[in-house]
């Protein structure tokens, strides 16, 4: 009897199973989205270094996304490995001499899509994207940093969407 069940499970697997690969991919998706960020002082001192006194700590940091019908929602997902949608990225994680912020933006708009980055009570900036979509990606192509565009994508140079942001 287990030999006639193996066979049907082998057999239901073998039949599942298909040579003719008529997704052509469409299984993949491709979601390029992400910004870092880097925030110094007019000294060039580290702001998301902690052990600098006057640093944004990540734990006072808020993301808030801007959604459809206006509404502000602070982004908060207890499933994610970053529930606030950023990370912030120490030196020996990157091999560099500065600490960043990686951000996944909202995406919820196609064109100026805008998300808040409330780095303590006092201060708020905002950060607008817009998107290529596609069947199958959904790729940034334009970063506004409080109004002023930071960075366009340029299909021609590979490029990191990388901010660098001095505080006065």
């Amino acid at each position: 009897m287990r030999n006639a069940i193996a066979l049907f499970l082998i057999s239901l697997l073998m039949l599942s199973c298909s040579l003719d690969d008529s997704s052509n991919g469409s299984d993949y998706y491709n979601l390029d989205v992400g910004i870092t960020i880097t925030l110094k002082d007019n000294n060039n001192i580290d702001l998301l270094n902690p052990n600098n006194p006057n640093a944004y700590l990540s734990e006072n940091i808020k993301i808030y996304y801007l959604k459809e019908n206006g509404d502000v929602e602070e982004v908060y997902n207890s499933n994610y490995d970053f529930p606030r949608n950023f990370k912030i990225i120490t030196p020996e994680d990157s091999q560099e001499d500065i600490y960043a912020m990686s951000l996944t933006p909202n995406t919820f708009l196609v064109d100026n899509a805008i998300t808040y980055i409330e780095w303590n009570d006092t201060e708020t900036d905002t950060i607008k994207t817009s998107y290529r979509y596609g069947s199958n990606h959904t790729v940034c192509n334009k970063v506004w940093y409080n109004n002023v565009n930071v960075w366009t994508e340029n299909p021609d140079v590979s490029s990191v969407r990388l901010l660098e942001i001095i505080k006065d």
